[in-house]
């Protein structure tokens, strides 16, 4: 039924009406004009608001910063170049750069309010603590970045930190308070006095004079020091036959005095008449009388700084406290002794669990193979933007994938009772050593490290572990790059040695000093002196490499003639036994082959045409290894599962089947087996490769039995996975 139109339509002429629904083109452009001019209104007068703004105006989006306020540019001295997209990251303290950013990307996934406090550096160099808050800008439902505020803390945190000394203060005279209350020992009870009271009071050393009385009735001095070594006291005069010192051990009060030697009573007594020769350079002095409830003068506590009136009022008050306490903690010291002995213990603890997760975290350094992927196919430039940004989102989420690894590997009851195991077989050092380069390779070539090696074929073969062995030559090749400055060099030998086989590394870098060489495969400890040997790292690589060597029954060497000299690591290990084995493994074993591979880089075309199913139920893991074969030029159909492989394998008949092994419910084995029970022309005879985590040598040799023509443990480079396939599919070298 056909609608009527209302009385005032009808009134209405259709030109009107007509009028309404389009406007002429002048109405329309002058709309835009007005619209474009008050937006351009708008943002000037939020510019003049920001720049007039006494705090850190910032707005940012999908590229980092946009904009600035003039006080965020006169801040840090900086101009707006400097600060745009992720400029601005180059000023923020180096220790507060991880925290700021996941604390910001935590925020961003939940698009929630952002806040931080970090310390930024200002434009005289100072950092200065900031506080900053950023509110989410939403348009059109779309989030779009922050738009917020930084301004500085500073004084706040030294108000803080100020309240929080005053608390330590209190905290230690509590604890101290406690630990002489329970004391019965009379030198430890002294020596916790002297200590806590020259902490607090801020003194370079601190002397406790005190009186005791033998089995026989008598009475003598004995003292103890805090800050300074008791040869300083050596030569030092009885203190109670001095001018300065005799009001203390009298009993006579409390001695506070700026500058001692403008003191009267400094220098009066023979022989020194001042400080004996070799004594602490002493200015400010404090000197608080330990009195017994009962009148007796026990001893005294004194202080000394070289700086002019370090000791205020209030030093004297806490010394007074700590000496009233500590005249009442004679008669405790066997529970003290007790409490001394359990809190040992605990430090022990604390020292073995910390040795403990230092020497687990650098033992599970192995790269994820999604971040070892990724990586590369972005630095390969292989990827166009939205793929670049599903490669960052995958990093990201495979670190934190390994980060959770490691803590849940920190339980394992193998590890915690501290026993490394080794699974030996025969193998050759030759391939080990030059994956170990290819890996150091990319950070040598940024400092133009030259890296060469001399490696002797007939050197023999070794038995051990490979991975374990590995780790020992990625160790010293990385400690070696690390060390050597840009435009050096570092070698490689591998040479035979009577019965063993003997691997040199060498470098031309920082050198290690000779008072330091007998330590330098100690656990945690790193030379001082110079600035590159502390940089970075726990001091725990070369202590792994000893015990590691050693497990092998080998020796571990290091040779420099000095500061500036370089260095050299020499690691004997000895022969393997001729057998079977070890003349396949010397033959080229297609296991040691797959495990460390070394071909060049394939074209960008070397798959193509190649089919190639793709099997692993990781959806991460499908995707990378779907995207480094089609980089390739493969033809590429990914599967989450062996049944789902299967029934691709009947509709498409690939050239190449690669396949992970750990999968739920049919793993990678199970699938072969029934790919090989197949006939030829249902796929049965489709080449193979075991692309998985089970990188052991009896993982490979399972793996050659259940099927597959290759095995290649992940994580695995691209070009590595590439020449894989395309020698499976038959086409050869390139």
């Amino acid at each position: 039924m056909k609608k009527r139109a209302s009385k005032n339509e009808r009134k209405t002429s259709p030109a009107k009406r007509a009028s309404k629904i389009k406007p002429d083109a002048p109405a329309d452009a002058t709309a835009r004009k007005r619209a474009k001019a008050a937006l351009r209104d708008s943002e000037e007068r939020f510019r003049t608001l920001a720049d007039s703004a006494p705090v850190l105006m910032w707005v940012d989006g999908p590229d980092g910063c946009e904009f600035v306020n003039r006080e965020y540019l006169e801040f840090l001295g900086a101009g707006e170049a400097d600060v745009r997209g992720y400029g601005w990251s180059q000023f923020v303290h180096p220790e507060d750069r991880e925290t700021y950013v996941s604390a910001y990307l935590e925020a961003a996934s939940r698009r929630s309010r952002f806040g931080a406090e970090f310390r930024f550096r200002r434009r005289d160099g100072e950092y200065r603590w900031m506080r900053t808050v950023g509110m989410p800008r939403i348009e059109g439902g779309e989030f779009k970045g922050y738009a917020g505020s930084t301004y500085d803390i500073t004084e706040s945190k030294r108000a803080e930190e100020r309240l929080r000394e005053d608390a330590e203060i209190i905290e230690t005279i509590n604890r101290t308070g406690r630990v002489i209350s329970a004391e019965l020992n009379l030198q430890s009870v002294v020596q916790e006095v002297t200590d806590a009271a020259t902490e607090l009071v801020g003194a370079r050393f601190g002397a406790f004079f005190y009186n005791v009385v033998d089995h026989n009735g008598e009475s003598y001095m004995l003292y103890t020091l805090s800050g300074a070594p008791r040869e300083a006291f050596a030569n030092f005069p009885i203190v109670r036959n001095t001018a300065l010192f005799g009001p203390t051990f009298r009993g006579e009060g409390t001695i506070r005095i700026a500058d001692v030697k403008q003191d009267a009573r400094y220098g009066k007594n023979s022989p020194y008449h001042g400080m004996p020769p070799g004594h602490l350079p002493v200015t400010s002095y404090l000197a608080v009388s330990v009195v017994s409830r009962t009148g007796e003068v026990l001893g005294g506590l004194l202080f000394g700084h070289p700086n002019e009136g370090v000791f205020t009022e209030r030093h004297e008050r806490i010394v007074e406290g700590l000496a009233a306490q500590t005249a009442i903690a004679m008669d405790n010291a066997r529970l003290y002794e007790l409490s001394q002995r359990e809190r040992a213990k605990a430090e022990e603890a604390n020292r073995l669990k910390d040795e403990f997760l230092a020497t687990i975290s650098h033992e599970l350094r192995s790269p994820l193979n999604a971040i070892l992927g990724w990586t590369r196919m972005l630095n390969d430039k292989l990827l166009d933007e939205e793929k670049s940004a599903r490669a960052l989102e995958v990093i990201y989420r495979s670190a934190r994938a390994q980060s959770q690894l490691i803590s849940d590997l920190l339980d394992v009851s193998r590890i915690i009772t501290g026993k490394l195991r080794i699974e030996a077989r025969t193998v050759s050092l030759i391939p080990i050593i030059e994956a170990a380069m290819d890996v150091a390779r990319p950070a040598a070539d940024a400092k133009k490290i030259r890296l060469i090696s001399a490696l002797d074929p007939a050197a023999g073969l070794v038995s051990g572990d490979p991975d374990r062995l590995q780790q020992i030559v990625w160790n010293l090749m990385s400690n070696a790059v690390k060390f050597t400055p840009a435009g050096g060099q570092v070698s490689a030998r591998l040479e035979r040695e009577d019965a063993n086989v003997k691997l040199t590394v060498s470098d031309t870098g920082e050198g290690i000093e000779s008072e330091f060489l007998p330590f330098v495969f100690d656990r945690f400890r790193q030379f001082e002196s110079g600035p590159a040997r502390p940089a970075g790292g726990l001091g725990l690589g070369l202590a792994i490499v000893r015990h590691v060597v050693e497990l092998h029954g080998g020796t571990v060497s290091a040779a420099s003639h000095g500061k500036g000299q370089g260095a050299a690591f020499t690691v004997t290990l000895p022969l393997a036994v001729p057998s079977e084995e070890a003349r396949g493994a010397a033959g080229g074993h297609p296991a040691d082959a797959a495990e460390l591979p070394q071909s060049p880089a394939p074209s960008p075309d070397r798959l193509r045409d190649i089919r190639v199913i793709v099997v692993d139920d990781d959806p991460d893991a499908r995707d990378l290894f779907s995207l480094i074969l089609t980089s390739y030029g493969a033809e590429v159909r990914s599967c989450a599962s062996a049944p789902e492989a299967l029934h691709t394998l009947d509709e498409w008949g690939p050239d190449v089947l690669v396949s992970d092994i750990g999968m739920p419910i049919e793993d990678g084995y199970e699938l072969m087996k029934k790919v090989r029970a197949r006939e030829p022309e249902r796929g049965g005879l489709v080449p193979a490769l075991a692309l998985t985590a089970y990188a052991r040598a009896d993982d490979a040799r399972r793996a050659f039995s259940a099927g597959y023509q290759a095995h290649v443990p992940k994580p695995v480079e691209p070009g590595e996975l590439a020449t894989m396939v395309a020698g499976l599919a038959g086409r050869g070298e390139e």
